[in-house]
């Protein structure tokens, strides 16, 4: 019988038949798992439901809604907030199973995520080390940060570090990585907006290049092979698209106001 322990896991899914089993499987030490779905049409519901979550669908509202919805109908004190392509890896497992043996003292856990490229380890170019606070106590931390790059927000006294790594097995092929940044930076544009950012053409020109520059050089991103060479080419293709997108937009408002104006 697996060692259960307080803790909620959320997890938010849209057609993640391809990763769900392998997360939920290897976080089943946690005495409750959430599914909050946006409308999978693939067998992600059904997968997660024979393996003991509660899934629950809610309508898409950004990263941070939808992990804050999840984290606020948990049952446990604790919360492991995580997403379907992360995999508890098996040393990070037998130290959150060491931390909960006694109840924490601290209000939140950090933990190293480590991102994986077409099943590649990746050990610098920005991806790792990677401490987040993915495991707090509920009420000490909230999701938050611009749109889609979700952060936890932490509003507790204390937190420290666990040993081990939660793996993340981002882009199975560069094809799914191009599509992604596509709709990321489409996101991440409209999000500029709503803060009432201003479009400038230095951002255009002079982000993207050093978008590649501090991945491949400054974070040793060619340390990384192949791979590494393509984060940062991939690095300064979402942020041209992200800029590129924001200016386009700034300026479709303007025309919009100028016409409501006459």
């Amino acid at each position: 019988m697996n060692e259960k322990h307080p803790i909620s896991l959320v997890v938010i899914t849209c057609n993640e038949e391809r990763n769900i089993a392998r997360c939920l499987g290897a976080a089943d030490f946690c005495r409750e798992m959430i599914v909050v779905d946006s409308g999978s049409t693939d067998r992600t519901i059904e997968i997660a439901r024979a393996l003991g979550a509660r899934v629950m669908h809610r309508d898409w509202s950004g990263y941070g809604d939808q992990k804050n919805f999840g984290t606020a109908h948990a049952e446990n004190d604790w919360v492991l907030c995580i997403d379907a392509d992360e995999v508890v890896s098996e040393e990070l497992r037998q130290s959150i199973l060491a931390a909960f043996r006694t109840a924490p003292t601290v209000d939140a856990f950090e933990i190293n995520r480590r991102g994986f490229y077409a099943g590649t380890p990746i050990r610098h170019s920005g991806w790792s080390p990677q401490w987040r606070t993915f495991l707090y106590r509920k009420g000490c931390a909230e999701w938050g940060g611009q749109e889609p790059h979700s952060v936890v927000i932490f509003r507790g006294r204390s937190k420290t570090r666990l040993a081990g790594e939660l793996r993340h097995f981002t882009y199975a092929s560069i094809r799914q990585h191009v599509a992604k940044n596509t709709a990321s930076a489409q996101a991440a544009a409209e999000g500029m907006v709503r803060e009432g950012r201003r479009a400038t053409l230095a951002g255009l020109l002079v982000r993207p290049p050093w978008a590649f520059v501090r991945s491949y050089i400054a974070q040793l991103g060619f340390l990384d092979g192949f791979y590494g060479f393509v984060i940062g080419v991939m690095n300064a293709h979402y942020t041209f698209i992200k800029y590129a997108v924001f200016r386009e937009l700034m300026r479709q408002s303007k025309v919009a106001t100028d016409a409501d104006a006459r």
